[in-house]
């Protein structure tokens, strides 16, 4: 074999080498895992058109989030640190603090609308939620606040939140949705319920406001409320970017 044959053999293999590497390397990148993930749970496959069975769906996804199932976070109880309501035409604001929030793994499904992938989807909830708190209240005329530790109940709370839906594939053709920034409208069917303690002026005070200007309760109510479905879809984030699309979801193909 001539000299000029063995550099070229030795050129080839050289090439096949840095090759081998540079695959290598794009596939360690992977933002999902080349292994086929497994169902965490007998989820139901649902088309979207199926309330019934994507209620069942639900069920097991919050389930999942109680369980801190691949890093989800629990939300019953959900733990919010704080949420601020300012009405500058009444002169009034209020901060709660340490805000403990009970019910939201009973939240049942409403609607749920799949639209194709790059438009705007959307799933509406209906919750019964028990809430505690730190409340303080600020009032433009006055230096000194009000404080007071507020009880409040509300029932069939509505969460419509809207977002934008897309898919990935991995090199298995595992399909993944990917969730797009949240716009989340609460709507109170009936004015929450509330109790303030301990008794003293400063909560009198406050009950007075609030049972005079029924708005800012109603404020306060969806600030919670909004913090909480927050979370709920940042969990799913996380959930539809490891679980595989088809083990609990039908859908067309249309829309990949």
């Amino acid at each position: 074999m001539s000299l000029t044959h063995v550099r070229y053999l030795v050129l080839v293999i050289l090439s096949m080498y840095e090759i081998q590497l540079c695959v290598g390397q794009f596939f360690n990148t992977l933002p999902y895992p080349s292994i086929v993930a497994p169902a965490p749970l007998p989820f139901p496959k649902c088309v979207p058109v199926d309330i019934p069975c994507l209620r069942r769906g639900l069920r097991t996804f919050f389930f999942l989030m109680e369980a801190g199932h691949m890093g989800m976070q629990p939300v019953d109880p959900a733990i919010i640190n704080s949420v601020v309501v300012a009405m500058p035409e009444q002169g009034v604001s209020i901060l709660l603090r340490n805000i403990n929030v009970t019910g939201a793994k009973w939240t049942k499904l409403a609607d749920r609308i799949l639209n194709p992938f790059g438009t705007k989807s959307s799933v509406k909830f209906l919750s019964d939620l028990h809430v505690t708190g730190e409340l303080t209240m600020s009032m433009a005329q006055l230096t000194t606040p009000f404080i007071a530790t507020i009880t409040m109940d509300m029932q069939e709370v509505e969460s419509n939140i809207t977002y934008t839906l897309s898919g990935q594939s991995n090199f298995n053709n595992d399909d993944y949705f990917i969730i797009g920034p949240e716009r989340i409208a609460v709507r109170n069917s009936r004015i929450p319920t509330f109790f303030l303690q301990p008794d003293t002026e400063d909560t009198r005070i406050i009950e007075l406001v609030l049972q005079t200007n029924q708005s800012i309760l109603d404020h306060l109510a969806n600030e919670v409320v909004v913090a909480l479905m927050r979370n709920v879809v940042d969990n799913f984030r996380i959930f539809s970017s490891r679980v595989p699309i088809k083990h609990y979801y039908q859908y067309m193909q249309t829309n990949l």
